[in-house]
């Protein structure tokens, strides 16, 4: 792995927590093969085995189980080195896959299963973008993340000349579940399709609209930011929305005004907020619907540093070669059927339908 670190004997008792089970340590057998059972939320019996490498310190190799025939780590086999590292007062198993590169961390914790998936789920519910460079992740947390995000977690956040512990062992498992990912793909659709069969030219196109999207919010924050360089909120309305959207709120604005009455935009519908944040952050991208000159899709976002995460449901249109937004709705609003349709309420504000 290329990774220097202090290293310690497992002991009994030890509990390892890898996202979604819990190990303890039952047993140490003829002093150099640790056994240790799990359990999960779903209330599966598990197993996992090590065994000591002699004369090298905290190494250990994934070893068969009586009750698992197959690795319990996707991307690791038996025989897969497993690394017990103790460093700056972490305490972690690295397990390394067939490629070379981590495939699963799990972390030494005093916490029981519940309180555990607590803070695996309080993890899943803020940026990784945020996360990756002060704590440990684990493949639970990055199996939702696309390719597209994986590599900006390689490239960007985690491509550093002198980097921290977390950060290393990080990027190591960032690379061990592409690698991973893209061998499954190779094996599985040998023509080049996707895994849902899609081509490469539909996944390019899908890879640039994730792309497009998170440039926009990009931009965004920027204009939250405000001061020299950074782009005003018209700039951002003239480059990344359509004509009718642009049209349709200076309608809805220009019979607001002089009114008694509340107006209709009483907060960024950016953001969902009347406080925008320049710390804007774009959790995950899903991309619904996908064609040459349309596309829709979920985006996950975080407002302020530690805000609850909320739902955005973009609609795109090609207009003048760009990809521009044509419509959002607000999942996270309490309307009764569910979400808060922009395009469609100012419409029926100014009585178009």
């Amino acid at each position: 792995m290329g990774i220097q670190a202090e290293a310690q004997t497992i002991q009994k008792g030890n509990k390892f927590f890898n996202g979604e089970t819990l190990y303890t340590v039952r047993e140490i057998r003829m002093g150099n093969i640790v056994y240790m059972t799990g359990e999960n939320a779903a209330g599966d019996y598990l197993e996992l085995t090590l065994k000591k490498v002699p004369d090298k310190a905290g190494a250990y190799t994934l070893e068969p189980s009586a009750q698992a025939d197959d690795s319990p780590f996707p991307g690791a086999g038996f025989d897969s080195p497993v690394q017990y590292v103790r460093q700056q007062g972490m305490n972690f198993l690295a397990v390394s896959g067939i490629f070379g590169d981590i495939v699963e961390i799990l972390t030494l914790t005093p916490d029981n299963l519940k309180n555990c998936l607590g803070q695996q789920e309080f993890a899943k519910s803020q940026s990784l973008y945020d996360l990756a460079d002060g704590m440990l992740l684990n493949s639970a947390l990055l199996e939702s993340c696309s390719a597209l995000e994986l590599d900006d977690l390689a490239r960007n956040k985690l491509n550093k000349q002198n980097p921290s512990v977390i950060e290393r062992y990080n990027l190591q498992l960032v690379k061990g579940i592409m690698a991973f990912r893209d061998a499954m793909e190779a094996f599985n659709n040998p023509d080049g399709l996707g895994g849902d069969g899609r081509g490469d030219d539909e996944i390019e196109l899908e890879n640039n609209v994730k792309a497009r999207i998170s440039q926009i919010f990009q931009d965004v924050a920027r204009r939250n930011a405000g001061g020299e360089g950074n782009p005003s909120p018209q700039d951002i309305e003239n480059l990344y929305t359509t004509t009718l959207w642009r049209n349709t709120v200076a309608r809805v604005m220009a019979k607001d005004e002089g009114s008694e009455d509340m107006w209709f935009f009483d907060h960024d519908y950016w953001t969902f907020s009347q406080d925008p944040s320049p710390d804007l952050k774009v959790i995950k991208i899903s991309v619904e619907e996908l064609d040459d000159v349309h596309a829709t899709a979920f985006v996950r976002f975080t407002n302020w540093p530690g805000s609850k995460p909320q739902t955005m449901w973009i609609e795109l249109e090609l207009e003048d070669g760009e990809l521009r937004i044509n419509n959002f709705r607000d999942y996270d609003d309490a309307f009764d059927d569910g979400y808060f349709d922009y395009l469609k309420e100012m419409r029926e504000y100014l009585g178009d339908i």
